[in-house]
């Protein structure tokens, strides 16, 4: 590791707000999914297909760039 390293560059702007972008698709899903537990008390009240049915929503809701 270098700490004065002359080759390194600095990423583009575009690179930049791409990165932002994917990265707050992550919390918004999460944010979306609600927690472990409330992911397994949607699965007890509304079975495996009711909670696809949820995660697919919030999915759809937040695609990847």
């Amino acid at each position: 590791l270098k700490l004065n390293d002359d080759t390194a560059t600095m990423p583009s702007k575009a690179d930049v707000d791409a990165k932002i972008a994917e990265l707050q698709v992550i919390q918004d899903r999460r944010n979306g999914y609600g927690s472990i537990g409330d992911q397994l008390d949607d699965i007890y009240h509304n079975g495996i297909d009711g909670w696809k049915e949820t995660i697919k929503a919030v999915k759809d809701k937040h695609p990847k760039p």
